[in-house]
């Protein structure tokens, strides 16, 4: 079998769709995919495209990756955390898949009886010479796709609102130019949902002569249904505009495009890792790279010439970094070195294109040995080989696990799987929380937002079992309540439900509306993610010292409680705690692991 990965889902499945349709094959058989929570293929499948993830997971249960005969690492470049992981291990496997005959003639060593394996690093922005020099200096060839020229412009001055910016560009371009669609890359989706409200505005004003405008946005919580419009023909007298995050920057070709304008910005996470283990995850607005720049404007060009309008100057470009920062020296390890564990590797020891930072490792460490996935010698656990047959983060798996001794899978699963989702739950509104609030009361839960999460699926599901569709739509907006949130966790919800059947746990069991056994289980996850009421009325984190506050969303964040637990730290202008319930301080001391010496 041939895999194909991709750093993102979308890219995984939009491409195993446009191989199959030239192929004139159905997905799921000779084509297939397999991403997170969703697959698509067969025992008859030869091709399968892969988010780089699953294909990580594939190597926990199949170190050699023997069935595959060809793996090819499609947009290398972007050197995701993941890609990096598949980088290094695919060096090991394919010198143990590839050992030569016995140089006498006389017969295969035995590791030359597996299937010989062929590694294709692939990427039109790539940096070629350094990853033949990792692979023991492999041949390196050169296709010239077939690219049709774009022409290029940049703003006489930096421009101050990247937003005003890209819509005064999109209507000069709608009014002023052919025909042809148009792709507006933005940071987020808070940028995106903001242009496409004045763009819709905006078009309402124009003569009736003018050709229509249909908005199409894409970022990466959009459900599938949704993103695939992107793909669909254009309606006749009718301008398509995409609104899209970086999502749209590689592997998939959209049809119809040919004026792209480019904000130049994207959103870039880091996780900013503390020796006592743990941290926080920062999203801040960024300048974007060389590579991608030049990915965008290619864009333009996938079907006919065409236009890419960059909304910086051309010094900026020059100032432009190469390529980002590998998401190995900047996002949380643990996830990772608990993957390598159950290999048998040490993350120090592996090879690497790029090492990662050493305080990042140390502080994964640590996370994994508070969890009990690690002992105290820095070797796995069998709670640390269970939490890795999970689909989700160790914490969340840890959770899953701690649900058994406390009797109650089946609620922790629900509200695990709501975590899990890619877009949240709660909308939240600044400026409507007032609404917000009195809209949601019948779901809080006086100990914060786990159990109030719950409390909105458990009512989603009566609402789903006995009203139409249409009808689920409008509770969810009246509820301000994000229903494809629903409809994606109820599907991680069986994925769980059949891991917990793999490794021999019951998840049927429940405490019914007991609230102390679903918290005690939050806390064996959370326990490095919580904080302790100050006398000056803050709340100073239990391991790390940093002071925390509740954000404004949660059902908690004008209450004083003794001690919380949270789902993650989030750094704006100050330091945010979300996804927050209240617990007795005594749960913590359940939970804490000793140290060989007794501390």
């Amino acid at each position: 079998m041939i895999a194909v990965t991709q750093p993102r889902r979308v890219a995984a499945t939009s491409l195993a769709t446009r191989v199959a349709a030239e192929k004139n094959v159905t997905v799921g058989g000779l084509i297939g995919y397999s991403v997170r929570f969703d697959e698509a293929c067969c025992a008859e499948t030869k091709i399968k495209y892969v988010s780089d993830g699953m294909l990580v997971r594939e190597l926990l249960s199949d170190p050699l990756l023997s069935r595959y005969s060809v793996i090819v690492l499609d947009e290398a470049h972007e050197r995701t955390l993941r890609t990096d992981f598949l980088i290094a291990n695919l060096k090991t496997i394919q010198a143990k898949r590839n050992t030569a005959s016995d140089p006498k003639g006389k017969g295969k060593s035995p590791a030359s009886e597996l299937n010989p394996i062929k590694i294709i690093v692939m990427s039109a922005t790539l940096d070629a010479e350094r990853f033949s020099r990792f692979y023991n200096n492999a041949r390196i060839l050169y296709i010239k796709g077939r690219q049709h020229p774009v022409q290029t412009f940049h703003t006489a001055v930096s421009q101050t609102d990247y937003v005003d910016s890209a819509l005064r560009t999109f209507f000069q371009i709608h009014i002023d130019k052919p025909p042809g669609d148009v792709l507006i890359f933005l940071p987020g989706q808070e940028d995106i949902e903001s242009i496409e409200k004045s763009i819709k505005m905006y078009a309402k004003r124009l003569p009736e002569e003018r050709m229509h405008v249909l908005i199409c946005p894409m970022y990466a919580s959009l459900p599938p249904s949704q993103q695939a419009r992107i793909f669909s023909s254009t309606p006749p007298n009718t301008r398509k505009c995409i609104l899209a995050t970086n999502i749209a920057e590689t592997s998939i070709t959209i049809p119809g495009i040919k004026y792209v304008i480019d904000t130049g910005k994207c959103k870039e996470k880091r996780y900013l890792s503390k020796d006592t283990g743990g941290g926080f995850d920062t999203l801040l607005t960024r300048d974007i790279t060389k590579s991608s720049a030049m990915q965008r404007a290619g864009r333009a060009g996938r079907e006919g010439p065409g236009f890419c309008f960059r909304l910086y100057t051309e010094e900026a470009f020059g100032n432009m970094a190469v390529s980002s920062e590998p998401e190995i020296r900047r996002c949380s390890l643990t996830q990772s070195v608990l993957q390598l564990q159950c290999l048998g590797q040490d993350l120090e020891a592996v090879e690497f294109m790029d090492p990662p930072d050493i305080h990042s490792v140390i502080s994964a460490l640590k996370t994994l040995w508070v969890l009990g996935a690690l002992d105290n010698a820095k070797t796995l656990t069998t709670l640390g080989r269970q939490m890795a047959s999970f689909p989700v983060e160790p914490y969340l798996a840890r959770i899953i696990l701690a649900s058994t001794t406390y009797g109650c899978p089946s609620e922790i699963i629900d509200i695990v799987s709501l975590l899990s989702s890619s877009s949240k739950l709660f909308l939240d509104i600044s400026d409507r929380r007032d609404s917000i609030t009195e809209a949601r009361s019948k779901f809080k839960h006086p100990s914060g937002d786990h159990l109030t999460m719950l409390n909105a699926l458990r009512s989603y599901q009566e609402i789903a079992a006995n009203e139409s569709k249409g009808s689920r739509k409008e509770w969810c907006r009246q509820h301000f309540v994000n229903e494809r949130t629903f409809m994606e966790a109820l599907k991680i919800r069986d994925q769980l439900r059949l891991t917990c059947q793999r490794v021999g746990l019951d998840w049927r069991a429940s405490k019914k509306d007991m609230e102390e056994p679903v918290l005690r289980c939050f806390t064996a996850g959370l326990v490095q993610q919580s904080a302790l009421l100050q006398p000056d009325g803050s709340y100073k984190q239990l391991m790390g010292g940093a002071v925390v506050k509740i954000h404004p969303g949660s059902t908690l964040c004008d209450k004083k409680v003794p001690a919380i637990i949270f789902d993650e730290l989030v750094y704006t202008s100050q330091i945010y705690a979300r996804g927050v319930s209240a617990v007795p301080r005594s749960f913590f001391s359940s939970v804490t692991p000793t140290m060989s010496n007794g501390s």
